[in-house]
Order: C-alpha cells, then sequence, then structure tokens
C-alpha cells in the first residue's frame, strides 16, 4: 500500500509538471514536420544544409495565401469588391496585410533613390546587348524620344544621375523576370484580380483553422452578395488545415469505435467495469509518464512524436490484460502480478532494447519518440506493480462469449501443431527471409503519397497558377559560394545557362538575387560600356540638348551590395539561406533538362522540396530499419540465453515473422513502405515479442489457459485500437493501419504455434 500511495504521488507530480510546461508556453507543440527534421544532416561548408534551406523556403511560403477574384466585365465593381475584401479580411486575427494590384506603385520612388546613384552599372540584358553590339545610338535616340515625350522621366536628379535614362530599363526588365504577379488578368470575357494575403508566423494548429473559417465564411457571404463573383483559394494554410481536420476526424472515430469495442471485449470477458477501470488506469499512467519525459527533455515537441509515442504506449494495456486474467491466489492480490512477473519483465526489457536502439538514430523525431515510448512503459509496468492489485479481482467468465470464441480458436489451431523440429526450420526460413524482404521490397518515401489533399483545393492551385502565374513549383537553384560576389557571378552565369529553357517553356521563369543586385564584375563591366560605348560618343550631343554638363561614370565609384538593400526590397531576403543566394524557379516542367545545364557549375544545384524531404524520410526509413534490425539481432540473443539456441530461435522468429508478414502483407495490398510504416513496424516487433514471451513464461499447467486468453485480448484490443486505423481516408493513416493489423494477427498466430506443446491440450480436454 505504501509503494501504491509513493507511486500515486509521482503519477500526480508528473502530470502537474506536464501541464505546467504546457500552460506556461515552455514547452511549445510543433505541428510542422520540417521544423525537426534534417537538424542532424551533416552541414555543407556554408553551415546550411539543403533540407535548412527548404524548411526556410516553404516557411516563406507558407505565409502567403492568394485569393483570386473573377467577374464579367465590370472592372470597378470587381475592384470594389476586392477592397471591401481586403478590409474585412485585414481585420482576422493572423492577417498581418492584405495586397492588391497596383499598391505597390508607391514604392517607385524609394527604388529610384536605391538605385539612382548606381544607374550607369545597373543595366537590364537588352541594353547590355546592344551596348556590346555596337548598338549604342539605338538607346541616345531612345533618349532624345523620352525626353521630348509627355509621359517623360526625366527629373533633376535624373538628369545628374542617369541622363540616359538607363534605370528605367532595368526596373523593366527585372519586372519582366518576375513574371506574372500581382495584376488584373483578363481572359475568356471575365476578369481576374488577385488579393494576396501575408500571414504572421504563428498561424498552425487551432490559429490557423479559425484563420481558414474566417475566410471560408467571408468567401462564402461575398458569394451571397454577389452571385457573379467568384472566389477561389490557394496557399499552403489551406492544404494543411482540410488534411488536418480530415485526419482528426477519422482518428477521433476510429478512437470512438475502438474505445467501445475494448470496453465491450472487457464487459463481456469480465462482467465488470472495475477490470476497464485498471486497464485505463495502466494507459493513462504511461501518457502520463510519457509525456512528462518529453516536456523535461524538449523545449518544442512534434505532433507526430506524440502520436506515435502514444501509439507505442497502446502495449501497455497488454500488460494490464495479462494482470487482469489471472485469478487471486490465497496469499493475496500480489499473486497476480508474481504469476506474470517473468514474463513482464522480459517484455518490457526486449521493447525497451527496443526504442533506445530507435533514439541512438541520428534523428531528433526518433529520439522523442524513444524517450516517450520508454518512459510510458516504464509508468506502465509500475502501475501494473503497484495500482493494479489495489482493484478488487474480477474473475474470467467460464460462460462469457470472448472465453468460447477463445476456446473454440485453440481447439481449432490446435491441428495445426506440428513438430518442434519443424517449426524450427520453418522458424530458420522466417527469420532468413526477413532481410531479404526488406531489402527487395521497394520504399516509397514521396510526401504527397502521405496526405489526402482535396480534389478542390488542388484544382484551385491549379487554375490560380495557370491564369496569374502565381503559386506553383517552389523549386530553386542553390548558389553556394566562399563571399557574396562570388555567388553573385555564379548565379548571373547560371541566370545565363538557363535562358534557353526559360525561352522553350521548360522554365516559366525565374528571379535570382543577382536580378536585383548585380555583382560588383558585372557592375564595374557595365560602366566601362556605358562609359565607352555610350558616354564618349554621345555625351556631348546629350549635354547640348540638355544644356548641362554630364559627368563621365566613375569606374572606382562605390558599387551596390545586397547588404544595402534589404530595407528597400525586403522580398530579397528570401534569395537568400544563410551564406547561400537561390534562384526561385517558376513553372519547371523538365527538372533533368535543368540538372543537365547545372552540371558545369560545381557551386549551384537544383533543389526540389518534395524531393529533398523524400529523401530525408527515406533516410530515416533507413536508420528505422538500422534500429530494427538491430533490436533484433539483440532478442535473439537474449532468447537464445534463456530459452536454449533451438526455442529460442524458434521464440524469436515470432516477431521476425510478424515483421516479415506485415511487409509481404503491405506490399500485396498496395501500402506504401515508407518511415511511417517502418516506424508501425516497431509496434508489431513490440507487441510480438510481449505475445510469445508471455506464452513461452506462463505455459504450465493452469496459467497457459490464462495467458492464452490474455494474449488473445490483448489481439483483439490491438487490432481494435490500430488496426482500424486501415479504414482511414487519410492514407498514411491507412497504411500503418494495415501494416499493424496484418502484423499482430501474424505476430499472435506465430507466437501460439511456436511456444504451443508437441502434445497440446486445450480447455476442453481435446488434443492434437
Amino acid at each position: 500500500m505504501r509503494s501504491a500511495f509513493i507511486w500515486i504521488i509521482c503519477l500526480l507530480v508528473m502530470a502537474s509538471f506536464s501541464v505546467w510546461q504546457f500552460a506556461t508556453d515552455r514547452t511549445q507543440l510543433d505541428a510542422d514536420f520540417l521544423s525537426l527534421i534534417g537538424q542532424e544532416q551533416e552541414r555543407n561548408q556554408d553551415g546550411l544544409s539543403d533540407i535548412d534551406a527548404v524548411r526556410a523556403l516553404l516557411r516563406e511560403n507558407g505565409r502567403q495565401a492568394i485569393l483570386m477574384l473573377s467577374h464579367t466585365t465590370d472592372r470597378d465593381q470587381l475592384e470594389a469588391l476586392a477592397e471591401q475584401l481586403k478590409t474585412e479580411i485585414s481585420q482576422i486575427a493572423g492577417t498581418e496585410s492584405v495586397t492588391l494590384p497596383g499598391q505597390n506603385a508607391g514604392r517607385l520612388e524609394d527604388v529610384r533613390s536605391l538605385y539612382g546613384p548606381y544607374a550607369s552599372g545597373l543595366l537590364s540584358d537588352s541594353d547590355r546587348t546592344a551596348l556590346a553590339n555596337g548598338q549604342a545610338e539605338q538607346l541616345y535616340q531612345r533618349t532624345l524620344q523620352q525626353l521630348y515625350s509627355p509621359a517623360s522621366s526625366f527629373t533633376s536628379t535624373t538628369l545628374k544621375l542617369d541622363p540616359f535614362l538607363l534605370m528605367p530599363e532595368f526596373l523593366t526588365g527585372l519586372a519582366t523576370k518576375l513574371g506574372p504577379g500581382n495584376d488584373i488578368v483578363t481572359k475568356i470575357d471575365r476578369i481576374y484580380l488577385p488579393l494576396i494575403v501575408s500571414l504572421q508566423n504563428d498561424q498552425s494548429g487551432s490559429h490557423a483553422k479559425n484563420w481558414v473559417d474566417q475566410i471560408n465564411r467571408i468567401i462564402t457571404d461575398a458569394h451571397q452578395n454577389s452571385p457573379e463573383l467568384t472566389i477561389i483559394k490557394t496557399g499552403q494554410i489551406f492544404f494543411a488545415v482540410n488534411e488536418a481536420a480530415t485526419a482528426k476526424s477519422d482518428v477521433q472515430t476510429i478512437a470512438l469505435i475502438a474505445t467501445l469495442g475494448i470496453a465491450i471485449m472487457i464487459g463481456l470477458t469480465f462482467f465488470s467495469v472495475l477490470p476497464l477501470i485498471g486497464a485505463i488506469v495502466v494507459v493513462g499512467s504511461g501518457l502520463i509518464a510519457g509525456a512528462t519525459a518529453l516536456t523535461a527533455f524538449f523545449g518544442t515537441i512534434h505532433a507526430i512524436a506524440l502520436v506515435f509515442g502514444a501509439t507505442m504506449i497502446g502495449i501497455s494495456i497488454d500488460y494490464a490484460l495479462h494482470c487482469l486474467v489471472v485469478p487471486t491466489g490465497k496469499t493475496g492480490p500480489d499473486d497476480r502480478f508474481n504469476a506474470i512477473r517473468s514474463g513482464l519483465g522480459l517484455g518490457l526489457l526486449t521493447s525497451v532494447i527496443g526504442f533506445i536502439a530507435l533514439g541512438l538514430s541520428p534523428t531528433s523525431l526518433l529520439l522523442q519518440i524513444a524517450i516517450y515510448s520508454i518512459a510510458g512503459l516504464l509508468s506502465a509496468y509500475c502501475s501494473v506493480k503497484f495500482l493494479l492489485p489495489l482493484f478488487p479481482a474480477r474473475e474470467v467468465r467460464t460462460n462469457s462469449p470472448i472465453a468460447a470464441i477463445h476456446n473454440n480458436l485453440m481447439v481449432a489451431l490446435s491441428y495445426v501443431v506440428v513438430s518442434a523440429r519443424l517449426r524450427l526450420i520453418v522458424a530458420g526460413i522466417l527469420i532468413a527471409a526477413l532481410p531479404v524482404t526488406a531489402y527487395l521490397v521497394p520504399g516509397h518515401d514521396d510526401i504527397r503519397a502521405l496526405g489526402q489533399s482535396n480534389p478542390t483545393l488542388v484544382s484551385d492551385a491549379r487554375t490560380i497558377s495557370e491564369t496569374l502565374g502565381l503559386g506553383g513549383s517552389p523549386a530553386f537553384i542553390r548558389i553556394n559560394g566562399k563571399n557574396a560576389q562570388q555567388r553573385l557571378e555564379t548565379s548571373e552565369a547560371v541566370r545565363q545557362a538557363i535562358s534557353p529553357l526559360i525561352a522553350d517553356g521548360k522554365i516559366q521563369g525565374a528571379i535570382a538575387l543577382s536580378d536585383f543586385v548585380p555583382s560588383i564584375a558585372r557592375q564595374k563591366a557595365n560602366r566601362e560600356l556605358v562609359r565607352n560605348n555610350l558616354y564618349q560618343p554621345f555625351a556631348p550631343a546629350l549635354a547640348e540638348v540638355l544644356q548641362i554638363s554630364l559627368n563621365t561614370p566613375d569606374l572606382d565609384a562605390p558599387y551596390l551590395s545586397p547588404d544595402k538593400v534589404g530595407n528597400t526590397l525586403p522580398e530579397v531576403t528570401t534569395l537568400q539561406t544563410g551564406a547561400s543566394d537561390i534562384i526561385r524557379l517558376r513553372g519547371v516542367s523538365d527538372g533533368a533538362a535543368v540538372a543537365k545545364v547545372l552540371e558545369p557549375f560545381e557551386e549551384a544545384r537544383l533543389i526540389s522540396p518534395t524531393e529533398t524531404i523524400s529523401a530525408q524520410f527515406a533516410e530515416y526509413r533507413y536508420w528505422a530499419y538500422v534500429a530494427l534490425g538491430s533490436v533484433l539481432l539483440i532478442a535473439l540473443f537474449l532468447a537464445s540465453l534463456r530459452y536454449g539456441v533451438q526455442k529460442g530461435i524458434r521464440i524469436f522468429s515470432a516477431p521476425a515473422g510478424a515483421i516479415l508478414f506485415a511487409l509481404l502483407g503491405g506490399t500485396v495490398l498496395g501500402v506504401s513502405i515508407s518511415f511511417f510504416t517502418t516506424m508501425a513496424m516497431f509496434l508489431v516487433f513490440a507487441i510480438g515479442a510481449d505475445y510469445v514471451l508471455f506464452l513461452s513464461e506462463g505455459n504450465e499447467g493452469e496459467q497457459a489457459t490464462h495467458t492464452q486468453l490474455a494474449v488473445f485480448l490483448s489481439l483483439i484490443s490491438s487490432v481494435l485500437a490500430f488496426g482500424l486505423l486501415a479504414t482511414s481516408s487519410v492514407p498514411l493513416v491507412s497504411d500503418i493501419g494495415t501494416v499493424i493489423a496484418i502484423g499482430l494477427v501474424g505476430a499472435w498466430f506465430l507466437a501460439f504455434w511456436m511456444t504451443a506443446p508437441n502434445k497440446l491440450t486445450t480447455t476442453t480436454g481435446q488434443a492434437n
């Protein structure tokens, strides 16, 4: 009783600590799966891995949402409706800014002030080509035409810094490189207007859902007030909220069914609510301890770690069931725990070793899962030892439906038990086949296959991309280099190399930092062209027309550098990641062609966020396989030490064979063998090891009957808890459920078959 009291105090302290950590925001819950992956990668020379660059880019993209409004030919009404929507969206919590077409025009003077002192070194591609090819007279004639034009852009500052009006052409060329942007477009008798929303940084979880709900309400109201108005939307926040809602709905439904099923199962077995309460106490203690361990060691807990950790704690209900089916002995309630002590201890040891192996992989995500699971299982073990003896024992009703089904199954299975020698041969085949199958079964780590994107959102995103040129592929070219100028020079060379692909339509557009800020080498070359080919032959004539003296560009004057443009053009910050520059690409239809063009450039490479993240998860799957293989070898060694080599091989083959069945069955059913399904096989191993160890340790006399029933109850609860996930509409959840269901059924059968005596006698008295 004293030990139970101390353990209850410990649980209360752990629960209070976890609640305090979350309530005071000392521990954050992060749902962004990018935030905890890639941090363990070996750094490049610039200190930033590709996954870091991808994370930064996608995070920036994730802060943008696009609404495309379309109307008939009434442009004025469309713009008025857009202004009204802008006002309403600006008032939503989480909105940082809303931009409509033409509302950035006010920055023109700031841009002129920024670029004005460096105008002679800033040339558009067409002006540079004209000067290099001896066509400077065309630029002079253009200057004269603009001088006498009513819309002339000449000012006193222009006359002094840029008398040949080179900078306006540079800005026009820059706008062309930026491609389609925040402009009003007319197509097929309809007018399309983009409304671009910038979000605050903390839009995730419930904040994101609330924001999306209010946007949907505003769109619905706008449709009702103006039936001719059409609004479609795109942005990562819409996809994230939709997929989270779908997964949450599925999992909640499945959890409700599974909980009811487990409650009914326990009720039909014991005809009492006390065993159900005892099982809840054990599982709850595991969840509390797991959460406490994570909040103690990590400032940020990832949602994936919590979900998988809670799933692994599902093993703990097996511990409770094995204790609950044992009747109370003459000496007191502690007899129930003593009867299962050895099996429970071996099962716990095997599971802990498995999760320790998982935690040794170089990934913070897997480390969190391992710590959660280890702490939770240790807590569940302590609750079975200290708390379950406090519950009055309830005997299994011999006439209960569950017991009757179990007895009939045992009778049927008794006919398939063969000699120990033959089972040893089968065990060897299963063990040998597992690594071969794991090697041959292809992995599918494409993150696009893990979720179920809403068809309407996908269609809307495609329409916005095709109509306005907004959104689309986030692929980019990463430029490395020792310093900023070297990277700018490389970027300019790469920009020139991919220009034929842009002309051929294989890339719809590209924008680089070097477009905003040419390298000093390029600026110097431009100044030389302007001085030698434009000023020297035409400056005297232009000076006579303007009635002022013109200063020849000074090659030693200061040059424009990237650090000088950030305040005026904050968008250039998205073109830098750490000590690397990036060229953002739009509408890449032939990635292989882009990669081939980049082959001569050692410091430039094409990066696809989808491929980069998928490759990261492939590496995680590799480490999960390594950890799984390591723990299987440890389990084989321990089983051989305790039971001898031959019986140890038979016992070890049960969880190994269960994993093999899960791999083969999942492949046959079209399940993608990804990092997540590989993690599900850890659960198959842990539960399968429990099954076979309990049956091996409790196979004598009446205890064998209780142990077999407990394992059967564990199978039912596990299939209800995890197998029902296979019915989910979310591919990732469905794949995990399918793999677990196949593996657990195989684990249950192999555990019984490999541990059964040659002359099996069931409770009905029949023998094989």
